[in-house]
């Protein structure tokens, strides 16, 4: 057994009930967890878990692998395994990080698209974000180009399709598993997420329902030894 992942199956879910499966001091563990826990690039939830009428704050959220922690600054009461605590997430932290992932997705599935290329790693923060497109020789007109393609992905507001398949399934997937490049992510059920007519994509975090949500994005290169660095700087435009 572990912790049910509210946040993959309903990322616009902000709060929700889950029952202590273990505590200690600072760390809870639930059964049914609406933060979303540090991984895959993407920063924890933060917001508050109310037991008894007492809020604690939640400032780390983590998973062992199983069971997701969540931690607060004070100490919980102990001795209440099994009781019923309320979960809410600080919608505006992680909405922002919901539009981050979307506008990442967007252009590791227009690298695969145009050059068959692969996102070694990438970064969320709560202003900015950061990726790693493993393209040959990457010049400021494939940068521009990367930037204008994403940007009319967004403004013609695709909804995007969510999936859930087994991993017998991914594997027998030809374009996810070119995708993965054949690395099957460890997970028994995963997520997939399909933009438009971009490939496939594992989704590990979480995303917008539009792309329109997003609002738009601007790319920052810098140069390393003389050449534009294969890690690009993302900033998003406000949206009301």
């Amino acid at each position: 057994m572990a912790t049910e992942a509210l946040y993959l199956s309903n990322p616009y879910l902000k709060e929700a009930e889950g029952k202590v499966v273990m505590v200690e001091f600072t760390d809870l563990v639930v059964d049914k967890s609406v933060f979303f826990p540090t991984g895959e690039g993407q920063p924890n939830d933060k917001g508050e878990v109310e037991i008894d009428g007492k809020k604690f704050t939640i400032v780390d959220t983590w998973k062992d692998g199983l069971w997701v922690h969540l931690m607060s600054l004070d100490t919980y009461p102990q001795g209440i395994a099994g009781k019923t605590v309320k979960q809410r997430i600080d919608w505006d932290i992680r909405y922002g990080h919901m539009k981050f992932r979307t506008a990442l997705y967007i252009l590791s599935g227009l690298a695969f698209k145009k050059y068959n290329a692969t996102v070694r790693i990438n970064q969320t923060y709560e202003d900015y974000a950061w990726i790693d497109i493993m393209v040959d020789n990457l010049t400021e007109e494939m940068v521009k180009e990367f930037e204008s393609e994403a940007n009319r992905i967004i403004n013609e507001g695709i909804d995007i399709q969510y999936s859930f398949v087994t991993r017998e399934q991914f594997s027998k997937d030809n374009a996810l598993m070119s995708f993965v490049r054949n690395k099957i992510p460890d997970y028994d059920s995963i997520k997939v997420a399909k933009i438009g007519d971009l490939p496939p994509m594992p989704d590990l975090g979480t995303q917008v329902r539009n792309t329109k949500e997003v609002g738009g994005l601007k790319i920052k290169t810098t140069l390393v030894k003389g050449k534009i660095s294969n890690r690009l700087t993302i900033n998003l435009a406000t949206t009301s």
